[in-house]
């Protein structure tokens, strides 16, 4: 009886982790894409040939969907970035190949 218990909270566990891994990640459709350049002290990020400030609040999530701090961001990085009004960064998604590669077909 045990065994049975184990493996079924086993399938129910492993079940939903796959469900999770597996999730689509819908980019904003306001944004424009770039590749990231060196690290410059906080705010500043370079993308392309551009130094944007990043916004107060503004957040940058890696691959797997997980907010990161912005000394954490690679350099090279192909990202998907939105930007507020006032010009600055709100919103930075490294992207994923699958992303990269949906994006590409748009073109």
């Amino acid at each position: 009886m045990r065994k049975i218990l184990l493996l079924l909270i086993l399938s129910v566990f492993f079940g939903t982790q796959a469900g999770y891994a597996q999730q689509i990640r819908f980019l904003p459709e306001k944004g424009k894409r770039g590749i990231t350049g060196n690290s410059q002290p906080l705010p500043k990020i370079v993308i392309g040939r551009e130094t944007l400030d990043l916004a107060p609040g503004g957040l940058i999530f890696d691959t797997n969907n997980r907010t990161i701090l912005q000394n954490s961001l690679p350099v090279g990085a192909d990202v998907w970035y939105q930007i507020n009004n006032d010009g600055q960064i709100q919103r930075i998604y490294i992207l994923r190949p699958e992303e990269q590669a949906r994006l590409n077909q748009k073109k």
